[in-house]
């Protein structure tokens, strides 16, 4: 079997290993997709890379039949439900295996089908912002990503992103399609336009000022376990809404408050800020160490399901999304 002409080693976009190469596969059968797959992860145990392959486990097996025995034994499966849990999950995860596992070996070679079934539209669009971070989460970094991505049942506005948040596009028979890459601080932009829908009328309301946090503590466990948070969560949910309350006591005036309700099988905290104004344009997800950026954020959203960001030139919002089950 020949080698698609675009995942090939030694193409320009590859000659350099230190640096990010991040493609979106389009295909239209599981033929089409071994067909690309299979070189791809071959060539990575050639080049003596960290071979990745986030499938699911019929991909997998189908994966497994193609493979010569040596690059099956290379490749690490796995399983899209362990990476794919929430966007901020899989960013977190991603960047601790990379750093810990991968990396130290090499570069690395990452082939992943995201999960799209059953996505709320707010979920769907964090996932598509996902893929816009990895652009700025692993630049100049050894590691060359190729997102799978089945035009057959894929819908219309998720292929037309897909175009967005990666700088390349290959199809199964090699050929490169022409992008329409989004600079990632623009997407990500666009994905917040907008304001949030206020807290509704029942959420339950509390201001915090300096010297009250302990007070704002109790109120938050408290009403989580009156909404129904188990108790293995409440303590991760209350940790990253004191952490951005402490930063507003610290950095922002010394108060605010928090709005707590339940809704979609969400429990959800407003946290206002009455002065603040974000200067990060990846606020939270750009990990520790990244000169500018801010760890306590990065802290939180690893720490929820989902973290909206909002500022209308009158304070900031910040929404924390957990799951109640």
């Amino acid at each position: 079997m020949t080698e698609p002409s675009a995942l090939r080693p030694g193409t320009a976009a590859q000659d350099r290993r230190d640096a990010l190469v991040h493609r979106a596969l389009l295909y239209g059968s599981r033929d089409e997709f071994l067909r690309t797959a299979v070189p791809f992860l071959r060539a990575g145990r050639q080049a003596g890379d960290a071979v990745v392959a986030v499938v699911a486990p019929p991909v997998a097996g189908a994966l497994r039949e193609r493979l010569d025995a040596e690059t099956t034994e290379a490749v690490e499966f796995i399983d899209p439900a362990e990476w794919f849990a929430g966007p901020m999950h899989a960013l977190a995860y991603f960047h601790d295996r990379a750093r810990g596992d991968w990396w130290p070996r090499g570069r690395l070679r990452l082939l992943a089908e995201p999960v799209w079934d059953g996505r709320r539209p707010l979920e769907t669009r964090e996932w598509k912002r996902y893929d816009a971070l990895l652009n700025v989460v692993f630049a100049a970094t050894p590691t060359l990503i190729v997102c799978a991505y089945d035009t057959a049942a894929l819908p219309g506005h998720v292929l037309d992103d897909a175009a967005r948040t990666h700088p390349e596009l290959t199809g199964p028979d090699g050929t490169a399609a022409a992008a329409r890459f989004t600079d990632p601080a623009g997407f990500c932009a666009e994905c917040d336009a907008g304001p949030l829908p206020p807290p509704p009328a029942a959420a339950a309301r509390r201001p915090f000022a300096s010297g009250g946090l302990p007070g704002l503590r109790s109120f938050l466990s408290a009403e989580a376990a009156r909404l129904g948070l188990p108790r293995e969560r409440t303590l991760p949910f209350v940790l990253a809404a004191n952490e951005v309350a402490t930063g507003i006591v610290r950095d922002a005036g010394g108060r605010g408050a928090v709005w707590v309700w339940a809704e979609g099988g969400e429990l959800i905290c407003d946290v206002a800020d009455p002065v603040g104004v974000p200067t990060d344009r990846f606020l939270g997800y750009v990990p520790p160490g990244a000169r500018g950026h801010d760890p306590a954020m990065w802290a939180v959203r690893r720490l929820c399901h989902i973290v909206e960001v909002r500022s209308d030139g009158q304070g900031l919002q910040i929404r924390l999304r957990v799951k109640l089950h």
